[in-house]
């Protein structure tokens, strides 16, 4: 390794000084392309890393050659262009495309904090901005406001962080080239609480999420309960948990945790008030306290035991709490609720079932009826009655006119004929 990197700063002495060499920076993790130049067509394209041939392919078959570096199984080519991706540090060095004598010094940053990007609040960390080829190279560090700070070495310590500390900074390696990464401060949380006498309550202590820094210890402390606290301890067999016996007035979980460390208060009094102090200590020698105070109020009536976190006190909560048959009446009223919702959308269902066998039925006895024909709407076939035959037979022929005046004028009486006008019918 050290004659690889002796090799590195020689060829990139090499490649500054010739004035054909690009400076590439990419993250680690990230992908580079780099390119060959102009090339005569169907030549051969021939890559190297540190003077190490990665590949090599043949213009006029298009065949394949791998060479010994350490990048050759992850290169892609094209046209002459080789990319590299998934870049780690040992991915940089002096690129070459000996063809065109072409050369591309790639420096890989690496962005990082220790112990982790997820910090105790109080402890201390360290912030990387690694250069391969250039560990001396001054960077510019900008804070979760994006303001300029004094930082101007690639290691930077950041002592006692707070909440100001969260957030993400950046290494400014130049202008246009910037790397970041994001800090998370996570604090203790907990909470004031209240009980009633004889009452029972949780004395809440935890992480928001977990951190970089293992946690090795741990305990509960009070003035008025000295000696009935678990001590928190991590072991290889049973990893972080509570060592210790339950007391009457102390219970906790007998399980492995995590980033809860809450513990359980039983057979309330009033010399129980006062404060509560979580302590958490971690890996590297921070420690994070969180107070909580505890207050005692009479029992309500009836006996009923109401434990509840200071500051909410919904209205009702004994009631809809207490058992009846094993369970709380909030779940027999849900219970009573949905069987009302299920009865009415089974008398719904069964109406609309009734309904449409109704209209079924009605549409069956009209479609039984005979279809009307047309002599049910014409009357122009039907029988003829006896006054139409009547009517329909023939008349006399008409009477002669000489005929008819003999009917109209009868004899005895003196009529005179013009014969030039008589007419025979």
């Amino acid at each position: 390794m050290p004659t690889c990197k002796i090799l590195f700063f020689l060829l990139l002495v090499l490649c500054t000084s010739s004035g054909k060499c690009d400076e590439l920076y990419q993250q680690v993790g990230g992908e580079v392309s780099m390119n060959c130049g102009v090339l005569h067509p169907n030549s051969d394209v021939e890559w190297k890393l540190n003077d190490i041939r990665i590949i090599t392919i043949r213009g006029k078959s298009g065949s394949k050659m791998k060479g010994s570096s350490h990048v050759k199984d992850k290169v892609k080519i094209n046209d002459g262009t080789l990319k590299v991706p998934d870049l780690q540090k040992a991915d940089s060095g002096v690129y070459t495309c000996v063809q065109t004598g072409k050369q591309h010094t790639l420096h890989v940053v690496s962005v990082f904090a220790k112990p982790g990007p997820v910090l105790v609040q109080s402890s201390n960390a360290e912030l990387h901005c690694d250069i391969t080829g250039k560990p001396n190279a001054e960077v510019q560090w900008l804070n979760p406001a994006n303001d300029q700070t004094n930082y101007k070495k690639q290691v930077i310590e950041l002592t006692s962080v707070t909440s100001n500390d969260q957030g993400q900074w950046t290494c400014v390696v130049k202008d246009d080239l910037k790397f970041s990464l994001t800090l998370t401060v996570v604090g203790l949380l907990t909470k004031a609480v209240e009980v009633p006498e004889g009452g029972k309550i949780v004395l809440p202590c935890s992480l928001s999420q977990s951190v970089s820094q293992p946690v090795v210890g741990g305990k509960w402390t009070a003035d008025q309960l000295p000696d009935s606290f678990p001590t928190l301890v991590k072991s290889d067999s049973k990893g972080l948990h509570w060592k210790g016996e339950n007391s009457t007035k102390v219970t906790f979980t007998s399980g492995q945790l995590s980033t809860n460390y809450d513990v359980t208060l039983i057979n309330a009094e009033r010399s129980d008030e006062g404060d509560y102090v979580c302590t958490v200590k971690f890996e590297g020698g921070a420690v994070l306290t969180a107070k909580t105070n505890l207050t005692v109020v009479a029992k309500p009536s009836g006996g009923q035991e109401v434990t509840k976190v200071r500051g909410k006190k919904p209205a009702g909560v004994g009631t809809w709490t207490k058992e009846m048959f094993g369970l709380q009446l909030w779940v027999w009223i849900a219970i009573g609720v949905s069987s009302v919702v299920l009865i009415g959308l089974v008398v719904v269902i069964v109406l609309v079932q009734r309904r449409n066998k109704r209209i079924k039925r009605v549409k069956n006895r009209r479609s039984m009826r005979q279809p009307l024909t047309a002599k049910d709407y014409c009357q122009c076939n039907r029988a003829k009655t006896e006054f139409e035959v009547l009517g329909q037979q023939d008349r006399p022929l008409p009477v002669p006119r000489k005929q008819r005046n003999l009917r109209t004028h009868p004899a005895g009486q003196n009529h005179s004929i013009d014969k030039s006008k008589e007419q025979d019918y």
